[in-house]
C-alpha cells in the first residue's frame, strides 16, 4: 500500500510546489528524514491497522483491517517568518494531500481514504512539518 500511495502522491501533487515523495518505515525515520530533506517532500510512513474479526464461517476467510497512514509536508523557514505566518504555509500544501487523498479508493480497499487528524510540530530549527493521517480499510483474504 506504501508504494501506491506514493505513486498517488506523485501523480497528484503539483510539481510546482512538492519536490519529493518519500517512505518512512517508522517514527524514528520518519523524524530524521524530516529534518534532512527539501522544503515541500512528502513523507509517507505506516501508522498503524486495526483487524476486527473474521466473521465469515462458511470456510473463505475474509477480515477488515482499518489501516491508518502518516502523511507530513516539511516546510522550511529561510527567513524570519513567526509562528501563525509559518503556520499559514502549510494552508497550501494541506490542500494539496486533501484534494490528492479524500476519496480515493485504490485497488484492494474496501472504502475510500478519510482523513483521521492533522498536526504540525517543530523538526528543528527553521524546519516544521504537518502531518495528516489518513485511513481506509482493506480485505485481508488469506491468499
Amino acid at each position: 500500500m506504501l508504494a501506491t500511495i506514493q505513486t498517488r502522491l506523485k501523480a497528484q501533487l503539483p510539481a510546482a510546489r512538492w519536490v519529493g515523495v518519500e517512505i518512512a518505515e517508522d517514527i524514528d525515520a520518519f523524524s530524521d528524514r524530516a529534518g534532512q530533506v527539501e522544503s515541500g517532500t512528502a513523507i509517507i510512513m505506516p501508522w498503524g491497522e486495526q483487524a476486527q474479526p473474521q466473521q465469515d464461517a462458511t470456510g473463505a476467510f475474509r477480515q477488515l483491517v482499518r489501516t491508518v497512514f502518516a502523511i507530513g509536508v516539511v516546510i522550511r523557514h529561510y527567513d524570519h517568518l513567526m509562528g501563525a505566518d509559518r503556520a499559514l504555509q502549510f494552508d497550501t500544501y494541506k490542500a494539496d494531500l486533501e484534494a490528492a487523498m479524500a476519496g480515493w479508493e485504490p485497488n484492494g480497499t474496501l472504502d475510500p481514504f478519510e482523513l483521521v487528524g492533522g498536526e504540525s510540530s517543530p523538526v528543528t530549527t527553521g524546519v516544521s512539518i504537518y502531518v495528516q493521517t489518513w485511513a481506509c480499510t482493506r480485505i485481508l483474504t488469506g491468499a
